[in-house]
């Protein structure tokens, strides 16, 4: 099965957040194992999930206008992880919040949850 297409401004945007929420939590690492500051940590795990939290809205416009046939599906994904990301804010959980994106088995270099979503849709 090949790749579905969805817009290339939806994609984008997308591919923006996941280096956003790469580089927030590089920062997050920095701050709690470099400064040993954990109010400086759970700001950037939460500033990570208000990232995800807004794809949907974000992206929406996008996708709403699109006859691609990865629309629907790119669409569905972004709310999952903004459901996801929701819960962790709600929660106020720094696991929850640090873990998101990550399964259990998940090896330092691989790609993020949110990274292998991605890899799945192509620009129409």
């Amino acid at each position: 099965m090949g790749k579905r297409k969805v817009p290339q401004a939806a994609l984008e945007l997308a591919g923006q957040a996941a280096r956003d929420v790469r580089r927030l939590e590089a920062e997050a690492a920095r701050a709690l194992h470099g400064d040993g500051d954990t109010a400086a940590h759970r700001a950037k795990l939460t500033q990570k999930c208000l990232v995800l939290e807004a794809l949907p809205e974000e992206a929406g416009p996008a996708l709403a206008a699109s006859g691609a046939d990865g629309a629907a599906t790119f669409a569905a994904g972004l709310e999952d992880f903004a459901r996801r990301a929701g819960l962790a804010l709600s929660l106020e959980s720094i696991f929850f919040m640090g873990a998101l994106l990550y399964p259990e088995d998940y090896k330092a270099g691989e790609p993020n949850d949110l990274e292998r979503f991605l890899d799945r849709f192509e620009a129409a």
